[in-house]
């Protein structure tokens, strides 16, 4: 049987973080943390460089913004998604957020099930958190739905907030159990200023760092800074 294509995120500094460079195909990653961290933009890098780089098919899903603010947002940090968008390597979807409402609709499994898509990634699933009335129901939801977009050789990178990030005294929620990989993102005071930093809490199936790696947000997009470069 070949050996299995990792999955590159193709984000700088983000794939030298793990022994393996990068993701185990059908894995499922959690990136959490506070507003301004900038895990929007790394979800977004996720599809951008799996079309751009890899010519790997994506769908990204967003709860809080509408899809025309996603573009404005990629193209600020350099990422023209329309162009991919019209060859069909780029999908953007729209999830109406609404208390009792579906966590994902099935119109993105129909993408997922009717191309060869490679890559997800769902920006955020926060919302659904805060609106359910029954946690264990959002719970076996957030799984089942994990499961179901895995199994079609898909692998799945989803953003969440934390409403307290201390690197070092992390608090987990329940849905951090849920996925194969935990990446926190946040804020450090240095000096008189803040640096955003990353983190990998956990990832199965590859060794990683353990260390606080600076985060740099800029018109060419989101880099993460390994100790090499410091």
């Amino acid at each position: 049987m070949p050996e299995e294509k990792i999955v590159k995120s193709g984000t700088p500094g983000l794939d030298e973080i793990f022994a393996i460079r990068g993701f185990k195909p059908r894995s499922s990653i959690l990136v959490s943390g506070e507003p301004g961290a900038g895990k929007s933009i790394l979800a977004l890098q996720f599809i951008y460089n799996g079309a751009r780089l890899y010519g790997e098919a994506g769908v990204f899903v967003t709860s809080e913004q509408s899809v025309e603010k996603v573009r404005e947002t990629a193209r600020s940090v350099g990422m023209g998604l329309e162009q991919f968008e019209k060859n069909g390597l780029v999908t953007l979807l729209k999830v109406p957020v609404m208390k009792g409402g579906e966590m994902m609709p099935e119109e993105l499994f129909r993408h997922i099930r009717r191309g060869d898509v490679k890559r997800a990634a769902i920006d955020s699933i926060t919302p659904f958190e805060y609106l359910t009335s029954d946690m264990k129901d959002f719970r076996l939801k957030l799984l089942t739905f994990v499961e179901m977009i895995t199994k079609e050789n898909t692998t799945l990178l989803v953003t969440a907030d934390k409403r307290k990030t201390d690197f070092d005294n992390v608090e987990f929620n329940y849905e951090d159990f849920l996925f194969d990989g935990l990446i926190l993102m946040g804020r450090m005071r240095k000096a008189v200023s803040f640096e955003r930093v990353l983190t990998v809490i956990k990832m199965r199936g590859t060794e990683h760092s353990s260390d606080l790696h600076p985060v740099e947000i800029s018109e060419k997009g989101l880099i993460v800074r390994t100790l090499q470069e410091l």
